[in-house]
């Protein structure tokens, strides 16, 4: 039975490729620091014009509950990506692997082009962080095969409250807890995409 439970559990197993090592070390991109000051009366801070029912319905289709202050952009996405099948090497909402995914959201929530794939993601385009100061938009590394390794060959975007988006091989894209024994025991890391 726990077989079977690691077994339908296993994550985008062919997510990494060689790993290249990262020259320079520059300064994050994608993390938003929280602001110091809250939104001045009649404004909705940074989602602004955004209902609460769009917030609503974000919510209840993740998951988690979305607010005005989190990234407008970024949980969208999430929103419309939940639910995409599962597709090894896939790049669109008609199947997509973790790493494709990742990609997608990187281009679409930040303009920003990152590696492929889960290990070059790692190595070539992160800083790595203690998982305690994981931010939304950070990213989430795993070794899903059951091999001692510290190449992640999995990867998803930590959005909050110990909550990722990712693509999984036996479920698609979704919503996941970092809190559970699958993720925890399979952790490699956490990274913040640099510039």
């Amino acid at each position: 039975m726990i077989v079977a439970a690691v077994a339908a559990l296993t994550l985008c197993g062919g997510c990494s490729s060689s790993r290249k090592a990262a020259s320079v070390r520059k300064p994050a991109v994608g993390y938003r620091k929280p602001s110091a000051q809250p939104a001045r009366s009649g404004q909705s801070g940074p989602a602004q014009g955004a209902s609460s029912g769009k917030l609503a319905q974000q919510s209840k289709k993740l998951g988690i509950t979305v607010t005005a202050k989190d990234n407008p952009k970024l949980y969208a996405f999430a929103a419309e990506w939940v639910g995409a099948p599962y597709k090894y090497g896939g790049n669109s909402k008609s199947g997509v692997d973790c790493s494709g995914l990742t990609h997608i959201a990187y281009k679409t929530v930040y303009g920003r082009t990152i590696s492929r794939t889960s290990a070059g993601i790692l190595t070539d385009n992160c800083k790595r962080i203690d998982k305690s100061q994981l931010a939304e938009g950070d990213l989430v590394f795993f070794r899903t095969d059951g091999r001692k390794s510290s190449v992640p060959n999995h990867v998803g975007i930590y959005l909050k409250n110990g909550m990722f988006l990712h693509a999984s091989t036996s479920k698609g894209v979704v919503v996941s807890s970092l809190n559970s024994d699958y993720y925890i025991r399979n952790w490699i890391a956490a990274g913040r995409v640099v510039r």
